[in-house]
């Protein structure tokens, strides 16, 4: 009995959850691209709602909203990466998405052609890179004066390849 009296109060008292008048809000992402990849640590979500008033929240931090337009700046971590954007407004059903993105950690081998050895090996070394060097030309190259230069890279220039991954530089005085 107590649970009837219960439900007539709770009726009599207009507790019944009455559902938003106003339509749900309207979410639209304009950046970035979903499965899209990029080697920065940090990443623009842009996008806009309606209503312009509307509450956004991207990867659980407030998001900056102007006239319907919103965005935030999130840290990226490596590997792939999945970042929820949620919207309210009052009276409203809250609206939700998410972007898929992946952080690439490979580096672009660095241009070293044409440099000195030594200059080339630094080079390779502070964009993360183990270098090793081949000495090539002809022993009358060997036995000419001049500058060591590097001549060819393997991998190329521009290969993008894991941090630590071995470059070999092939010097010699003429290429």
């Amino acid at each position: 009995m107590p649970l009837l009296a219960a439900g007539l109060v709770l009726s009599a008292c207009g507790e019944t959850p009455r559902p938003a008048t106003q339509p749900r809000v309207t979410l639209k992402l304009s950046a970035p691209d979903d499965g899209g990849t990029t080697r920065d640590e940090r990443l623009e979500i842009r996008g806009t709602v309606t209503p312009g008033d509307s509450s956004v929240r991207i990867a659980g931090q407030d998001a900056e909203v102007s006239g319907g337009e919103f965005s935030a700046e999130v840290e990226l971590l490596p590997g792939g990466n999945v970042i929820d954007i949620a919207a309210t407004a009052p009276g409203r059903r809250p609206a939700t998405d998410a972007v898929r993105v992946e952080r690439d950690m490979r580096v672009p081998v660095p241009e070293v052609v044409g440099q000195d050895a030594e200059k080339a090996l630094e080079t390779l070394k502070a964009a993360g890179l183990k270098a090793s060097e081949e000495q090539g030309g002809s022993w009358i190259d060997r036995l000419l004066g001049g500058p060591v230069k590097v001549c060819v890279t393997s991998p190329p220039a521009g290969t993008l390849v894991e941090k630590g991954t071995r470059v070999v530089i092939q010097t010699a005085r003429q290429c």
